[in-house]
């Protein structure tokens, strides 16, 4: 017998692959399940696999070694080697240097995983004509985003945390869907044992050198004292903003259209126009200016926009706004351009 917990994850797994669910088995569409082997990815897969049949889709499993942990790494492979050779999935594991391309890149440990793993995730979702590429972020995972966000400094954009539904980092035209994120991690271990399912752990995630874990076993205990549901509260913050983004994202999409004109070199505004705006609108129209650009908002600091905003707003400017690393604004006293830009250059501000 089935017991509720296990019911309503299923329900919850089920309820996020609905929108995409096909009408015939010759439309299934195909979903990467990134496994790592962990309680999290291994209730992700058992529950997918369970809806899959009513729902047509057609899950195949995809694990990184991200070359860290040598023979426990290689443990976990072979771990989910043999959970997909039981339930006859399809399954394609790799390796990544994710300590050179850190180097390389000069990134931190953590985020060089992170992109090399979407990364992959993409490749393997392209090759096997999957455009779902289902996470096993949960709800104390979504706690940690915001809290995080909030440390290092955000907006409105970085509170909604993760979405259900989003686009992949690494391949924007790939959904990635996460279905756990009301899910805690103590409903999701329990879920492992009613299920039988002996997932592996993994040793990094205990390690205080990483920020994500000092925030889950330093800072959020010391949260805990004064709020013992903090994690519940950071995680309602989440779902209330992302609902409010709503509207904020209705009256930027408006805003935009009336001072704003796609062109094939990038994107021109009205200056007269977008300065009648309200300093939110003012600020969300530039972020949707690179977000059309690039695809997201990465690399677009709020001391950029608001220096782009004050150079913008000041009387008959002209000349170059460095806005982000790829993204600049050229200017001149009744318009401006939002471009692609290979060498940021500085603004050399002529007030004629």
């Amino acid at each position: 017998m089935i017991s509720n917990r296990v019911s309503r994850i299923r329900g919850e797994v089920a309820q996020a692959f609905e929108p995409f669910c096909a009408s015939t088995p010759e439309e299934a569409p195909g979903v990467v399940l990134a496994v790592s082997g962990g309680a999290d990815s291994l209730c992700l897969a058992d529950a997918t696999l369970a809806v899959a049949p009513r729902l047509r889709l057609r899950p195949l499993i995809a694990h990184l070694d991200h070359g860290l942990r040598g023979e426990a790494a290689a443990a976990d492979a072979a771990f989910v080697r043999a959970f997909a050779a039981q339930h006859r999935l399809p399954c394609i594991i790799e390796r990544a240097d994710v300590g050179a391309l850190a180097r390389e890149r000069r990134q931190s440990i953590e985020v060089a995983a992170r992109d090399a793993r979407y990364q992959f995730l993409a490749r393997v979702a392209e090759a096997h004509g999957a455009r779902l590429v289902a996470l096993a972020h949960h709800a104390d995972d979504q706690a940690e985003t915001v809290l995080l966000r909030l440390i290092r400094g955000t907006g409105l954009q970085g509170l909604r945390g993760m979405q259900t539904h989003d686009a992949l980092p690494a391949a924007p035209h790939l959904t990635a869907v996460r279905p756990l994120l009301r899910i805690s991690r103590a409903e999701i271990e329990r879920y492992c044992q009613e299920r039988r399912l002996q997932p592996r752990h993994d040793a990094t995630n205990d390690a205080l050198d990483h920020t994500r874990n000092r925030v889950r076993h330093e800072l959020l205990p010391i949260l805990e004292r004064y709020n013992p549901n903090i994690r519940m509260a950071l995680t309602r913050l989440a779902d209330t903003v992302a609902s409010d983004m709503e509207i904020v994202e209705q009256a930027t999409q408006a805003a935009f259209a009336r001072v704003a004109q796609p062109l094939h070199e990038g994107i021109a505004f009205d200056r007269s126009a977008w300065r009648a705006l309200s300093r939110g609108l003012q600020r969300a129209t530039l972020r949707e200016a690179a977000r059309r650009l690039q695809g997201d908002v990465t690399g677009l600091s709020y001391a950029a926009i608001e220096e782009a905003r004050d150079v913008l707003n000041s009387d008959a400017p002209t000349g170059e706004i460095a806005l982000a690393h790829s993204i600049r604004i050229d200017v001149s006293p009744r318009a401006f351009t939002v471009r692609h830009s290979q060498v940021s250059s500085p603004y050399n501000r002529s007030n004629g």
